[in-house]
């Protein structure tokens, strides 16, 4: 069979696969940086906060997994959820491998 005409869009509910984040992906990442600071309570130096890639899940709101460079020899991943119509929610810092992973348990 053919994979002519077939469209490249996600599975709806489904994971996009990870693309390189853009400045609206910042701009929301912005937003819980503080937060991130607050749960790491300065453990680690924070010289950037810059999306590197991003995955989404559209869900009643929006579900992001940012792979994020923190100036670090290491990258972290950052489970973050846009409800509709309020300010984006961190609810877990992950290791950088998530973003390659499947992330259906988020």
């Amino acid at each position: 069979m053919s994979d002519v005409g077939k469209s490249e869009r996600p599975i709806p509910g489904g994971w996009t696969d990870s693309r390189p984040s853009g400045p609206e992906d910042q701009a929301i990442l912005d937003k819980v940086k503080e937060e991130f600071q607050r749960r790491i309570d300065s453990l680690l130096p924070i010289s950037k906060f810059l999306a590197l890639l991003v995955r989404t899940q559209i869900v009643g709101g929006t579900k992001y997994l940012f792979l994020v460079d923190i100036g670090q020899p290491d990258n972290i991943c950052l489970y973050v959820i846009l409800p509709l119509d309020q300010e984006p929610i961190l609810k877990e810092i992950l290791q950088a491998t998530k973003i390659d992973e499947d992330p259906l348990d988020l």
